[in-house]
């Protein structure tokens, strides 16, 4: 049995986010398949593939679901924006991906609590 780089997850989603501001500023590419797609990103294959199977009565898994699919809604509504020339409303946007960023990242903390105590 794999067991998973709860840490490592987190350090991802966070150089994600990164690559995301970078998008913006110009500095970055990103596909629609990268940003869109909250089952084809590293955590939705985690989640889908072998999260949900091991942990999937850890309350905070079906949370974090919840969140990640909200997260890649709040991404392509970034991208139409920039995307329609609107780089303020992106950026506002942005804002509000940050606090649900940081929210996916205390329920992966909070998961891997649950999962380490049995």
């Amino acid at each position: 049995m794999t067991i998973f780089d709860f840490s490592m997850a987190r350090n991802k989603h966070l150089l994600w986010k990164i690559k995301l501001r970078g998008f913006l500023d110009g500095r970055e590419s990103l596909t629609e398949e990268q940003a869109l797609s909250h089952k084809d990103c590293d955590l939705g294959k985690w989640l889908y593939n072998d999260g949900m199977k091991k942990y999937g009565t850890v309350l905070e898994m079906k949370t974090l679901e919840r969140e990640h699919i909200n997260l890649h809604a709040r991404v392509r509504r970034i991208m139409e924006l920039k995307h329609a020339g609107n780089a303020a409303a992106a950026r506002e946007e942005l804002k509000e991906l940050d606090h649900i960023s940081d929210h996916v990242v205390s329920l992966l903390t909070a998961v891997e609590e649950r999962v380490s105590q049995g």
